[in-house]
């Protein structure tokens, strides 16, 4: 530790109020997401053909998914997928419709949003410890407590 224990405990004050910023917003985002999908029912789904998708690079291939509603109904719709679709003709999806308005639905991306909330939660638990660490341990360096 150097010599500057008021910048060691600044720096280490500073690493927690980021990593609490982590944490405030991952709760805000996950926060909205769920509220976004509030009502939403879950289903499987299967690519039934791959469609041709003009774009800068060339076509891109995107799945056309069908998949049965709670209700019965068949719904077949285009995904929305990156510029390379990891998906093929007969390939199992998971899916998230709202039963109002089924042909709106899409690609179950929960596995993704949980990965990145673990990691951003993580992060925000290290830049967390340390800096109380820090903090606690640069306050603890002769000098810095007050004397009698």
């Amino acid at each position: 530790m150097p010599e500057h224990p008021l910048k060691a405990a600044s720096a280490g004050i500073l690493l927690f109020i980021i990593g609490l910023a982590i944490a405030g917003g991952l709760d805000h985002v996950n926060r909205q997401e769920q509220e976004q999908l509030r009502g939403w029912r879950r289903a499987d789904g299967t690519v039934v053909e791959l469609l041709k998708r003009p774009s800068p690079n060339g076509d891109v291939p995107v799945p056309l998914i069908a998949f049965t509603t709670t209700a019965g109904d068949r719904v077949s719709f285009t995904a929305n997928v990156g510029t390379e679709s990891p998906y093929y003709v007969n390939a199992s999806v998971k899916i998230l419709y709202h039963p109002d308005h089924p042909q709106d639905a899409r690609i179950d991306t929960s596995a993704r949003r949980w990965i990145r909330n673990g990691l951003a939660g993580g992060a925000a638990l290290i830049l967390l410890g340390i800096g109380g660490y820090v903090a606690w341990y640069a306050s603890r360096r002769p000098g810095t407590a007050p004397t009698r």
